[in-house]
């Protein structure tokens, strides 16, 4: 990212770990929190033309895992 630039994800990620502490899980945040995170997620890396290919890269990776969690605890 663009060194004085601060995707909504990287606040919302601050604020879960104020709530929940540093080594929160996806398991132990709440239903919405993670579908906001989800929806955090799929903007910064689908959509955010500020985010780097490397930052994309890495933020897939927890987008696939949030969306998979998400699927597993709605049962869809």
């Amino acid at each position: 990212m663009h060194e004085d630039y601060r995707p909504p994800l990287a606040d919302y990620w601050d604020a879960l770990e104020t709530r929940y502490g540093a080594g929160f899980t996806l398991d132990a945040i709440g239903l919405e929190e993670l579908r906001e995170l989800e929806r955090h997620l799929a903007a910064a890396v689908e959509q955010d033309p500020r985010v780097t290919p490397v930052e994309k890269a890495n933020l897939g990776m927890v987008l696939r895992h949030a969306r998979s969690v998400l699927q597993r605890r709605t049962g869809g």
